[in-house]
């Protein structure tokens, strides 16, 4: 764009003032870039780097779009409850003073307030993938005049835990829709399985692909793995600003913050298993500067929106390698620097040394699928299943007849234990592969029957006859 303002970007005047609300004074480069391309209409698939200012790039083009259109509405679907906030707070920023109100679908809020929200006509639903499944299998949520589908951090949305709830969803949209992905990583996998949802789309790439921001510094510091929490506690005592420090497990997050507390630092936890309360209170105090400290696991590397975190550490490194970008990006946010620490131990160099494979290489192999790639000029229609399959179904289902039960590798069962919001029948009950859902029965290990000691029988002396035991 020559003219680096919103007045450029085809926008209304009426949705310029209502930008003002979000503070920006000149669009960032993926604002610029895609905004345009969203008043147009066109799908769009765009890869910007943490803290690029990407949710208000579709936000603005979405108001723009239902402040027109008063019978439309827009679905836009984030993988963690914290990135629902955090887009519903964007866009209600953004439509002060006007009648289009947004409803929050996600897990652990009141089903009630949602379902009331719904009644009265949403006209932006953001939700979680299992939430909202939950409510179109109540036939609460409609998606019938849904126009825009926004998928935010796309790539989460189309791995292995979250597959199958996408696939619900997409089945329940109007065939003529417009669709718009973005995230801060786009692994090549993730290009190929979205060509089935996009067509004809602009693709978008705002800096180098697949790589952190560069506006923070790495540090990596090699440490023997029992003495990890004494580095981290003396980082912590002369780091500066806010700090988030990374873990694997919700057990390491608790253990962690609980030592930290015991040593006099200000410090709280958030992870996947808090309740919901408690998860909004963590945020809300770490946002408001309540306290220095937060120990978290991957719920954190997306959509915590905090600009004054100076510091990331990763205590533990992430299972797959684009969730490091992720976490690294929690700081550095809107032009600002920030530096992430890796603490790294003998059993952690195999990890690293994947994560920086995956930032060398992957950049260049997944430019070069998204410029191959020949996206469909028509929508695949998504095929839904037949009178005769659905009799069939039945018929099994009457006879009792159980499905044979596929090999599930341990791959599969841990890339479905691992996603924070999927509901919790899913992880035991079905294995996923990309758009499909299959039984296996329970994962965890099968009760044993244990045979009662039965007492013995004395035989009487007199045949025939029944006899006292004695």
């Amino acid at each position: 764009m020559t003219n680096n303002i919103f007045d450029a970007l085809g926008l209304k005047k009426a949705v310029i003032k209502a930008i003002k609300n979000l503070g920006y004074q000149t669009p960032t480069p993926v604002q610029a870039q895609l905004i345009p391309v969203a008043l147009k209409g066109r799908d769009a698939l765009t890869c910007a780097q943490t803290g690029s200012g990407k949710t208000a790039a579709y936000c603005i083009p979405v108001f723009s779009y239902l402040s027109e259109h008063e019978d439309k509405t827009a679905l836009i679907i984030a993988p963690t409850r914290e990135l629902a906030q955090q887009i519903q707070s964007v866009f209600k920023q953004l439509a002060q003073g006007t009648e289009i109100n947004t409803a929050l679908i996600t897990g652990g809020k009141n089903m009630q307030g949602q379902l009331r929200k719904l009644k009265n006509g949403a006209r932006v639903v953001i939700g979680t993938p299992g939430r909202l499944n939950d409510h179109l299998k109540r036939k609460s949520l409609k998606l019938d005049n849904t126009a825009i589908t926004v998928w935010d951090e796309t790539d989460r949305m189309l791995d292995l835990g979250f597959a199958a709830q996408i696939e619900d969803i997409v089945l329940h949209l109007p065939q003529e829709k417009q669709t718009l992905m973005l995230s801060a990583t786009f692994p090549p996998r993730v290009i190929k399985l979205a060509e089935k949802y996009l067509n004809n789309p602009e693709k978008i790439i705002i800096g180098t692909l697949n790589n952190p921001t560069e506006n923070v510094e790495q540090k990596t510091i090699k440490i023997e793995g029992n003495e990890k929490l004494k580095k981290l506690t003396e980082i912590l005592v002369s780091a500066k600003g806010q700090c988030l420090v990374f873990v694997k497990t919700q057990r390491a997050a608790a253990e962690i913050t609980r030592y930290l507390k015991k040593n006099l630092f200000d410090a709280a936890a958030l992870h996947g298993g808090l309740k919901q309360k408690d998860r909004d209170a963590a945020v809300k105090g770490f946002r408001e500067n309540g306290f220095k400290i937060m120990i978290a696991t991957d719920v954190a590397a997306r959509g915590l929106d905090i600009p004054t975190i100076a510091t990331v550490i990763n205590y533990e490194l992430p299972q797959n390698p684009e969730e490091y970008i992720h976490r690294l990006g929690r700081t550095g946010r809107y032009d600002k620097t920030g530096i992430c620490i890796n603490l790294i131990a003998r059993a952690d160099r195999a990890q690293w040394k994947e994560i920086k494979n995956f930032i060398e290489k992957s950049s260049v192999t997944a430019k070069k699928i998204l410029e191959n790639t020949a996206f469909e000029t028509q929508k695949t229609q998504l095929q839904t299943p037949s009178d005769a399959d659905l009799s069939k179904q039945n018929h099994l289902k009457t006879q009792k007849i159980k499905p044979d039960k596929p090999v599930k590798t341990q791959a599969q069962i841990k890339s479905v234990k691992s996603s924070p919001d999927m509901p919790e029948q899913n992880k035991d009950t079905y294995i996923f592969t990309p758009f499909k859902k299959v039984y296996v029965g329970k994962l965890k290990e099968p009760i044993k029957k244990v045979q009662r000691n039965k007492k013995p029988i004395i035989p009487s002396k007199t045949y025939g006859k029944k006899t006292k035991r004695h």
